[in-house]
């Protein structure tokens, strides 16, 4: 048996073991990124309340930086059972979650994190095809992260569409490669971990990336210019447990998970504008510049995008869902004040 499969079936077993007269419960929590960014904070912040009005009777086990199985990985693990819980971006599930996808990454849509706040909460409590398409999937969403905006990061000084014209560009989803190639842009899909080697090596020019993430991956070290366009901003990636591990709790440990939850979307989005303001000022302490993108070069770029609205509307009328993507794109629209 290998090593990973040994470690997971291990942590499977000692998920069900009891003690006592009442069940304690460990759930392991699978997680994308490493301990040291804001949402991950909150993450721990999260775990450690659960355990604490629980009375220690639920505890989160969270391993950082892809620890249990790739990002890629963690739906399917979550529905064999292999990890109870998961930290992970719906965008890299397109064909299985494209509701939960779409706001996590049809680019150049929206441009602050309280829109993306308002945004996810409403598409939440007000379209019910996201709830039934976490249920056909085996799994629940407890809450979703935020990321200041995206921006240009890039080896280079780019301050327009003609200079993007021939880069490469790291992307992901569906939707950012298109978003790249609509001016030009090579996309180039990568995970996470891979943005610092592959700007170090030039294997891509440029990486939309959060500035508070320049500092936490350290990616001021290979690329010095951020561009001030936003080319995408939406809700991150969601805290997921499976449907089965839901189950092994009581109601009343449930209501704590979602009391919890709440809370941690908003200690998660103080935190994260916090962040971003102070790592602007470690960037330039860095020596990384910033330079304005003109609002003329922004609205050439956005002239030149595919309508991502009407074409993620298309294919969910193909798969009978095209109302809740209607009323998806509706409250969306309305929240960013088109």
């Amino acid at each position: 048996m290998k090593p990973m499969i040994k470690q997971l079936a291990a942590l499977v077993l000692a998920s069900g073991m009891v003690t006592g007269a009442q069940a304690a419960t460990t759930l392991n929590l699978n997680h994308q990124w490493p301990a040291t960014t804001t949402g991950s904070q909150v993450d721990q912040w999260f775990a450690d309340e659960i355990a604490k009005r629980t009375n220690n009777q639920v505890k989160i086990r969270i391993f950082w930086s892809e620890g249990l199985g790739k990002a890629k990985e963690g739906l399917s693990l979550l529905q064999n059972g292999a990890i109870d819980m998961a930290a992970i971006s719906p965008a890299y599930f397109p064909a299985q979650l494209p509701f939960f996808s779409a706001p996590n990454s049809i680019p150049m849509a929206i441009e602050t994190v309280d829109q993306a706040n308002t945004l996810m909460q409403r598409l939440l409590k007000e379209v019910p095809a996201y709830s039934e398409e976490a249920e056909a999937n085996g799994v629940r969403a407890l809450f979703f992260h935020h990321l200041n905006p995206y921006l240009l990061v890039s080896r280079e000084k780019i301050v327009s569409t003609d200079q993007v014209n021939g880069k490469k560009v790291r992307t992901w989803g569906a939707d950012m490669p298109r978003m790249v190639q609509a001016v030009g842009g090579t996309p180039v899909t990568l995970m996470l971990p891979e943005i610092y080697e592959s700007l170090s090596r030039g294997v891509v020019d440029a990486a939309p990336f959060a500035v508070d993430l320049v500092v936490n991956y350290k990616i001021f070290e290979v690329a010095k210019n951020i561009s001030e366009i936003t080319l995408w901003e939406g809700p991150a990636w969601g805290i997921w447990i499976s449907k089965s591990a839901w189950q092994k709790l009581t109601p009343e440990q449930q209501k704590i998970f979602e009391q919890v939850a709440n809370e941690a979307m908003e200690r998660d989005r103080n935190a994260v504008l916090a962040k971003g303001a102070e790592a602007r000022k470690t960037l330039i302490e860095k020596g990384v510049q910033f330079h304005a993108f003109p609002e003329s070069e922004k609205a050439k770029w956005r002239a030149a995008l595919p309508d991502f609205f009407s074409d993620w509307i298309k294919r969910m009328d193909e798969q009978g869902k095209g109302d809740g993507a209607r009323q998806t794109v509706q409250i969306w629209k309305e929240v960013v004040g088109e």
